[in-house]
């Protein structure tokens, strides 16, 4: 995804633990899964879907965000391929924090 791209293009500075990530794409990896993560929130919200408590959803979909960008930094494309375990982090990450039936 972005974090690829932009760590790929301008990631000179890596991330102490991993030789293989740069923050630049870390960082990009968090602000775009928020600005995603937010734009589908909303537009499923004005579907009618359900309705969101925004100060509460916004701090939520921050902390899913993050927890997709710590596992997507961690070393370990040996055991498990981050194309798996982001994703299996990030519905575990927003299934606890936002529950199976209430946004907020």
């Amino acid at each position: 995804g972005f974090a690829d791209i932009v760590g790929r293009r301008y990631g000179s500075a890596k991330l102490p633990f991993n030789e293989n990530k740069s923050w630049i794409g870390s960082i990009s990896m968090f602000i775009s899964g928020f600005l995603l993560s937010a734009l589908m929130l909303f537009y499923f919200s004005c579907l009618g879907y359900f309705t969101v408590c925004w100060d509460l959803a916004l701090g939520k979909l921050a902390l899913v965000a993050l927890a997709a960008t710590v596992v997507e930094c961690i070393p370990v494309n040996d055991v498990v391929d981050d194309n798996i375990s982001v994703p299996l982090a990030t519905m575990l990450a927003a299934y606890l924090l936002f529950g199976y039936s209430s946004c907020c």
